[in-house]
């Protein structure tokens, strides 16, 4: 697997101290709510293929370019968990549809996104 490749997102507001307080997924979609610095925000997906949410320490190497000094919020474009699961002759996502794949960093999980939407919601509290 090659290293992975992205950019953040730019979002309104930065910093180290970013947790997850909660992740809710239902037939309308996946919505996170994070506390980022002392603030509210969700983000939310209404096109999911696939999540997935693993402790960081899990993700050693996704630390050098997606770590919370340079964002909490990324679109990956080359090893991610999308380049990990079509190496497997039963992921079917990879066959045809156009996926995007996003990451969400907090300071103890990451969260995986599959998505066929452009780009996810951000809204602040």
């Amino acid at each position: 697997m090659s290293d992975p490749k992205g950019l953040p997102i730019a979002v309104e507001c930065l910093g180290d101290e970013v947790y997850l307080q909660s992740l809710h997924y239902d037939l309308d979609g996946l919505s996170l709510c994070l506390k980022v610095e002392n603030r509210l925000v969700e983000v939310c997906f209404h096109s999911i293929q696939g999540l997935r949410m693993l402790n960081e320490g899990d993700l050693l190497e996704f630390w050098a370019e997606f770590s919370l000094s340079n964002g909490w919020l990324y679109q990956l474009s080359d090893g991610g968990w999308f380049a990990l699961e079509s190496n497997r002759g039963g992921f079917m996502a990879s066959g045809g549809k156009a996926l995007n794949e996003f990451l969400i960093v907090t300071r103890k999980e990451c969260v995986s996104v599959l998505s066929a939407e452009s780009m996810p919601s951000v809204r602040w509290g």
